[in-house]
């Protein structure tokens, strides 16, 4: 009525110039008497509020290793700003938290009970963080924090959990599915979210592996995982240390742009023996986070070799450059016999005068002497029934290597059809595929060039680069170590594809159903597409078929720095010989543990003829980096046979030695004993990637209904904590009739629209 009636009232008024002055008087005047005649009405502000001492809030702090990195607003650590987030003011200490009156927990603390939980590798719940809590846990266990948080307040008025962590998830589980549940609950997620989200400056360490037992006086091969966050224009050293001595240098190139490096570097170790080192990528140029660019590594150098008997039927290239590529690798003992007539036999590297006189072992234990076989170009009709059933066996159950080469008396040519040594092959023989003259893959078409007065010629001769056929990896072929000719798969595929061209070929029958085929001839002017070489499980053993031989190109065609033909043989011969096991084989679960983390320890006992051993007395000691010894009782795993498994939890970093002894079971075994050595190391994973993960912290927000927040906006977080409508809130009515700033607002209308009026020239 009020508003009516001076609406009629002021629209009489005379004095006004036009429409739009009179409409804006009208309008300012009518909302002053609306602010005036309001609070007759009585308005009540009703607000929500928390009863003191009541409700809860859980503080989690993040207490992994990241958060020392020193990358804060000012150059503190990530926990040292969550400290002071939480007390208020630079250079807060944990200590200032527990009586803090300013930060986050003393305003929390005036209307909150708070509770504490540090995260780490575990979910701890603490008094205070002063003395409870230091950035050091190996791993950070978000998600399994976040379901023991909820798990211990329900039942209790839970107003919020506060969160101040740099996100870096990797202690199992899924966060977001965690923080889901609180939605569910009504509990929001305030998440204070601590570090760099990008490194101005950051190289890393992600992997090292080295092979553990090497020959003495020969390189280890390491190979190194590695990752550039920034642009890399030159060169970077990986250097090895021996405690603090440096030992080897070498720089490489790196990608950069968070791009992944794989490379081996070969280093020969300065002493022989065990010994532990430690692999350094050199930082870059303000580098904050230096704990990712080093790894310790174990080498051990000892005198263990492997023993490759290889027989060849008749003398020619491919055995001159093979025998000549395996006998340079110390790790290999290469044995070799080659038939130079009927009942004649020309034997090289043999261990004694006697050893292998009659040609190719007639006796099982001259065989198993041996780790890997290689049959070259010789007939089948040169072994008796017995020695092929003894290869057969030698593979299946003494879980040796077999190779067969291809050649003019091999596979069909050389009638293995239908014998104990085809079931090993992973291919199946197919006899009306046997060709009595090999096939030429010679194109005369690609002639040699040269020169002749300047002018690039044709010469009469063919060119040897352009005749045979290509040897191609599959894509099984080139992730496996046989065909490893560098750590990044796409760089060892384009080693393969400029190596020169194979000449000959056996036409093999389909792969078996468990066979692997790792190359191939490729369909091109020469016929179709044809296996080269093949690998399969038989038994305990392997089984390889190689259908050339023709590899002795790779070197005669290359320069003398090109190692592509010895690094493929010595890695095929390797690898045929690694499932041959000794009589006592110690397997541990993990090579480099983490101090407090369960290692396995396996044991598999065999005798003379390689039949498990079952019902040994088997004892271990464990001997740490200090010499201190543990003892452990290895039961036999009934599960099986010849399997004994215990386990033990190292305590303390360094070199951890284990020695096994086994006694017992039928008479005249005597005791059979073996040694293995591991890598105690502390665990990097906290420093990998370790920028803070927004968008993770972000979304688990989200999905709880709570709020992600800078550092310099965690001082909303108790005033939202306050004003939630929960089951536990309390309502507060303020009557506004008599609040003084509603009449100053209807002054200041009133005066609005005097100055306007007068801006009008208006009385």
């Amino acid at each position: 009525g009020v508003v009516l009636i001076l609406s009629v009232v002021y629209a009489r008024a005379g004095g006004y110039r036009d429409g739009k002055t009179r409409a804006v008087s009208l309008g300012l005047r009518l909302l002053a008497g609306v602010l005036l005649c309001l609070p007759l009405l009585e308005p009540v502000l009703v607000s929500t509020d928390v009863v003191p001492d009541e409700n809860f809030v859980a503080v989690v702090v993040d207490a992994s290793a990241s958060m020392a990195i020193p990358d804060g607003v000012n150059g503190q650590t990530r926990y040292d700003e969550a400290l002071e987030v939480m007390a208020g003011g630079e250079g807060a200490t944990a200590s200032s938290v527990i009586d803090a009156q300013a930060g986050l927990v003393g305003e929390l603390r005036e209307h909150f009970n708070l509770r504490y939980y540090a995260v780490g590798d575990r979910v701890e719940r603490v008094d205070s963080i002063a003395g409870s809590v230091s950035p050091d846990a190996r791993s950070t266990a978000l998600s399994q924090t976040l379901d023991r948080v909820l798990s211990d307040f329900r039942g209790v008025p839970l107003s919020g959990v506060v969160v101040l962590t740099d996100g870096g998830d990797n202690g199992g589980g899924d966060p977001t599915v965690s923080a889901s549940a609180y939605a569910a609950a009504e509990v929001p997620l305030h998440i204070v979210g601590l570090g760099g989200e990008r490194f101005a400056g950051e190289r890393e360490i992600l992997d090292v592996s080295v092979t553990k037992a090497v020959e003495q006086n020969t390189g280890a091969e390491i190979d190194v995982k590695v990752r550039s966050w920034s642009s890399e224009a030159d060169p970077v050293d990986i250097s090895i240390y021996r405690g603090t001595e440096r030992v080897f240098t070498e720089p490489r190139m790196l990608k950069g742009d968070g791009k992944i490096d794989q490379f081996t570097v070969f280093f020969e170790p300065p002493i022989p023996g065990i010994a532990d080192y430690r692999l350094e990528l050199e930082p870059s140029e303000n580098e904050l986070n230096l704990r990712n660019n080093s790894l310790e590594v174990l080498i051990d150098t000892r005198s263990d070799v492997t023993r490759v008997l290889y027989f060849e039927g008749a003398l020619r290239s491919e055995f001159k450059f093979i025998k000549r590529a395996l006998e340079d690798d110390q790790v290999v003992d290469f044995v070799s016999v080659s038939r130079t007539g009927t009942g004649k036999y020309y034997r090289q590297g043999i261990a004694y005068p006697e050893e292998l006189e009659g040609g190719f072992p007639a006796w099982e234990e001259e065989l198993y002497g041996f780790e890997a076989v290689i049959f070259g170009d010789i007939e089948a009709s040169a072994f008796s029934i017995q020695q092929q059933r003894m290869i057969e066996k030698f593979v299946r159950v003494r879980g040796g290597g077999f190779l067969m080469l291809g050649g003019l008396s091999a596979f069909a040519e050389g009638d293995y059809w239908n014998t104990p040594i085809a079931d090993i092959l992973p291919v199946a023989i197919e006899p009306g595929r046997a060709k009595v003259i090999p096939d030429n893959f010679v194109d005369p078409g690609a002639r040699a060039t040269g020169y002749r007065r300047g002018m690039v010629v044709e010469t009469a001769d063919l060119n040897p680069a352009e005749q045979g056929f290509q040897f191609v990896p599959t894509a099984a072929g080139v992730d496996n170590p046989i065909l490893k000719l560098s750590a990044d798969p796409s760089a060892s595929a384009a080693l393969w594809r400029s190596v020169p061209r194979l000449t000959s070929i056996n036409l093999l029958g389909r792969p078996k159903p468990g066979a692997t085929v790792l190359a191939e001839k490729p369909s091109d002017r020469f016929g179709a597409a044809e296996p080269l070489l093949l690998t399969q499980r038989y038994g305990r053993g392997r089984g390889t078929a190689l259908a050339t031989a023709s590899t002795w190109r790779w070197q005669m065609q290359t320069n003398s720095e090109d190692f592509r033909h010895e690094r493929f043989w010595r890695q095929l011969v390797r690898w045929q010989a690694a499932s041959a096991p000794e009589q006592v084989n110690l397997h541990t679960s993990i090579d480099t543990p983490e101090p407090g983390q369960e290692v396995e320890v396996t044991v598999e006992l065999f005798d003379e003829s390689y039949s498990p051993l079952t019902g040994l007395t088997v004892s271990a000691q464990v001997y740490d980096a200090a010499g201190n010894a543990t003892a452990l009782d290895v039961p036999e795993n009934l599960l099986a046979d010849g399997e004994y498994v215990a386990s033990f939890v190292p305590q303390n970093e360094g070199i951890h030695r284990i020695e096994v002894v086994a006694t017992g079971g039928r008479d005249g075994l005597g005791s059979l004993s073996a040694s293995e050595s591991i890598l105690v190391r502390p665990s990097r994973t906290e420093f990998y990637d370790a920028t803070q993960k927004r968008d993770l912290l972000q979304q688990m927000a989200d999905v709880s209904a709570g709020a992600y927040h800078a550092p310099s906006e965690a001082g909303v977080i108790p005033e939202r904590l306050r004003s939630r409508r929960t089951s536990s809130s309390i309502y507060r009515s303020d009557y506004l009739w008599d609040a003084p700033f509603w009449l100053l607002l209807a002054m200041l209308v009133l005066c609005a629209e005097w100055y306007y009026r007068r801006r009008k020239g208006l009385a």
